[in-house]
């Protein structure tokens, strides 16, 4: 039984991971999952503060990123809920929405009612956030294991849908690394850029030089690629808001 425990794997934020692969380096999202994954093995009382700052941070991370900026004084569970109200959670064209939407929305709702349990685990248990009775009465790791779990699988879930509709209609901050299709067309219809003996991609330059123009010729190829998808996409960010 020892040698099974000490064999043990070592827990991992999966969920989370694989999603923050589908985007651009966020290294402070990256820091808190693995201080969560660290904090399981050392310290199990400080990933319930950490489960629910995780989930915060990419409430924010969505909101920033279609323009509709956190409110600071929004708690977690208000947070959770503006953000999936902004996020388009069917495929698009879907042969039954309204049947689809209500067992999403259910879903929804179950995700509300995990961060409102993460909080009152922050509340109660965390170490980090108030300070506490030092004699108080402590959860195990297998609670804060549950705590980074359901944190996990939120993150996953908002992440993988917000990352799914930029690819589609870009927001208010536009990644250069999501666009390869775009940079490669614009590359071809444009001269490369050269600096003595360096060659510049010209997506790449105007990227960097002018960020609103780059933007702009992205909306247009997109909405030439795609018809008025794009256009209908921005108009459902706008209704949610």
């Amino acid at each position: 039984m020892a040698e099974a425990s000490a064999t043990q794997a070592r827990f991992q934020m999966v969920g989370a991971r694989a999603a923050m692969l589908d985007g651009p380096v966020a290294e402070a999202i990256e820091q808190q999952i693995r201080a969560i994954e660290n904090a399981l093995e050392s310290v199990p009382d400080f990933a319930f503060d950490l489960s629910k700052t995780l989930v915060e941070s990419v409430c924010k991370t969505v909101l920033a990123d279609i323009g509709q900026p956190a409110d600071p004084n929004w708690d977690a569970p208000k947070l959770l809920k503006e953000t999936t109200k902004r996020l388009t959670l069917l495929p698009r064209n879907h042969p039954n929405p309204v049947k689809a939407r209500e067992s999403v929305d259910k879903t929804v709702r179950g995700l509300s009612q995990t961060i409102q349990g993460l909080c009152e685990l922050r509340n109660n248990y965390g170490m980090a956030s108030h300070g506490r009775d030092g004699f108080a009465a402590r959860l195990d790791v297998q609670q804060a294991t549950l705590a980074a779990q359901a944190a996990d699988t939120i993150v996953s879930f908002l992440y993988r849908i917000h990352r799914n509709a930029l690819s589609q209609a870009p927001g208010a901050r536009v990644y250069y690394e999501d666009h390869s299709d775009f940079n490669d067309a614009f590359d071809q219809d444009n001269d490369v850029i050269r600096i003595g003996e360096v060659e510049l991609s010209p997506s790449q330059v105007l990227f960097l030089a002018d960020h609103e123009a780059y933007k702009a010729a992205l909306n247009d190829y997109l909405a030439e690629r795609n018809g008025n998808s794009l256009t209908t996409q921005n108009d459902d960010r706008q209704e949610a808001t």
